[in-house]
C-alpha cells in the first residue's frame, strides 16, 4: 500500500513554523479535496501553554477552514485508523510528542541513557506516524530544531539526539522538509523520499 505524502516543517520556538504547515496543509487540501485534521500533541500543564493552544486555535480560525482537532498526546496508532485517503493530518508537535511518549511510562533517569530505551521510544512515534500515512492522503509533521540549543543536562543530550534522529529518519523519508527562520519558510529538500 502506498504511503501518503510526507512533509516535515522545523524551526525554532515561535519561528512561525505552525503557522508555515497549516498554511501548506490547508493548499494540500484544496489540491485533494480533502478534510483537514489537526493532531495536537500538546498537554496543557500551564497557562503559557493554555495560552499557545488558544493562539493556534485562534490562528486556524482566522484562515478560514474548517479542522477537526484530535487530541493526541501520545499513541499516534490509536487514530491512524480514523483518516481517509483525501484528508490531510498535520502533527503539532514532534518535539511534544517524544517528551510525552519519553516520560509516560514513567521512566527512570538510569533508562534515559540507554541505547534501547531510544529505539523503543523512536519506534514507537515512527510507527505512529507509519500507520497515519497508511490511511490518509498527506501527512504534515512540525517539529523544533534543538540543534543551537545547549546541551547542558544528560537528559537533555539524549532527548536532543533521539529527536535529532527522528528528524533524520523523517526527512529522509519525506517528499518536502522546510526549516522556518524568522517567520520565512526555507526548502531544505523537495522530491523524492528514499
Amino acid at each position: 500500500m502506498e504511503k501518503a505524502k510526507l512533509i516535515i516543517v522545523l524551526g525554532g520556538v515561535r519561528s512561525g513554523k505552525s503557522r508555515e504547515a497549516e498554511k501548506r496543509a490547508i493548499a494540500e487540501a484544496e489540491k485533494l479535496g480533502g478534510k483537514l485534521h489537526y493532531v495536537a500533541c500538546g498537554k496543557v500543564t500551564d497557562e503559557e501553554m493554555a495560552a499557545r493552544v488558544r493562539s493556534h486555535q485562534k490562528q486556524r480560525e482566522r484562515a478560514g477552514q474548517k479542522w477537526t482537532t484530535w487530541e493526541q498526546p501520545s499513541k499516534l496508532s490509536l487514530i491512524a485508523g480514523k483518516f481517509t485517503r483525501k484528508d490531510i493530518v498535520l502533527i503539532d508537535c514532534l518535539t511534544t510528542l517524544l517528551t510525552n511518549e519519553w516520560f509516560e511510562d514513567g521512566t527512570s533517569e538510569e533508562e534515559w541513557g540507554q541505547s534501547v530505551f531510544h529505539e523503543k521510544v523512536k519506534r514507537k512515534i515512527e510507527t505512529g506516524i507509519s500507520e497515519i500515512r497508511k490511511s490518509a492522503g498527506a501527512v504534515f509533521i512540525v517539529s523544533n530544531e534543538l540543534a543551537f540549543e545547549p546541551l547542558g543536562t544528560p537528559l537533555v543530550f539524549h532527548y536532543a539526539k533521539t529527536l535529532g534522529e527522528l528528524h533524520q529518519q523523517l526527512t529522509a523519508d519525506a517528499q518536502l522538509a522546510v526549516i522556518v527562520e524568522h517567520g520565512h519558510p526555507i526548502v531544505k529538500k523537495k522530491g523524492a523520499s528514499k
